[in-house]
């Protein structure tokens, strides 16, 4: 793919596929951010629609008066509206995500930015370290919270990355490279999926020193699409939204 930017992390403890999950829920949190799809990083998304439902929590408790309520609904713009729905799809992503890691051998994912996956404005190809075929080991959350870090760290200094010129608002769609013989739900089969050739792309390779050696062929796996697309937004000019 010409032009590909390729960051390459080398991970220092132990690898499973609940760690592989986490840092490819981290590396899409990272992404929808940094590339200006949401315009606050997924945390604060998470505390202000939290806090929106206590809210509704307390009126629907008799906080509030049944008068007063109406008023105190509407406030609710499009805007904050949007970052309800794209808070619950990334939660409803990572879940899945998390489930298909424990049950599937994952060989590698990839990120996808634009309306279409055939040409996307952005890809990110992410490869994972490999273990050995059903090891689900949880590590540590000191191991996988490290992880995580650096794989972000990594991210953030590279100038090349960095250097990607600013894209609109658009949609998010997410694929994951699984064994054929894995029995995986909600993702959708995409046997015909190649990675795309256009758009700007970056290689996020993820590995460790001691990896072990596993032989496979490329019959061996198959993509599978995420059926939720993450639609990103921006603040209006002027807006009293989020």
């Amino acid at each position: 793919m010409a032009g590909e930017v390729e960051i390459e992390v080398i991970l220092n403890e132990g690898v499973s596929q609940s760690l592989n999950s986490s840092l490819l829920n981290s590396c899409i949190e990272y992404l929808i951010y940094q590339r200006q799809q949401v315009p606050l990083p997924f945390h604060e998304l998470k505390r202000i629609v939290e806090d929106q439902k206590k809210m509704y929590d307390d009126l629907d408790t008799g906080v509030t008066s049944a008068r007063e309520r109406p008023v105190v609904r509407r406030s609710l713009n499009s805007e904050d509206k949007k970052a309800v729905k794209v808070y619950e799809d990334l939660q409803c992503l990572f879940g899945h995500i998390n489930k298909l890691f424990l049950s599937a051998d994952v060989k590698s994912a990839m990120i996808l930015l634009g309306s279409t996956a055939v040409s996307p404005k952005e890809s990110y190809y992410v490869t994972f370290p490999r273990t050995n075929q059903g090891n689900h080991t949880d590590l540590s959350s000191r191991i996988c919270g490290s992880s995580c870090r650096k794989m972000i760290r990594s991210l953030i200094s590279n100038q090349e990355l960095g250097s990607f010129k600013e894209i609109s608002a658009t949609s998010m769609l997410v694929f994951i490279q699984a064994n054929r013989n894995s029995v995986i739900e909600w993702f959708r089969p995409k046997p015909t999926f190649k990675p795309p050739q256009r758009g700007q792309s970056c290689k996020i390779i993820l590995r460790t020193n001691n990896e072990p050696e596993l032989e496979d062929s490329t019959d061996e796996w198959i993509w599978f699409q995420a059926p939720v697309i993450v639609k990103g937004y921006r603040h209006k000019t002027g807006s009293a939204g989020l």
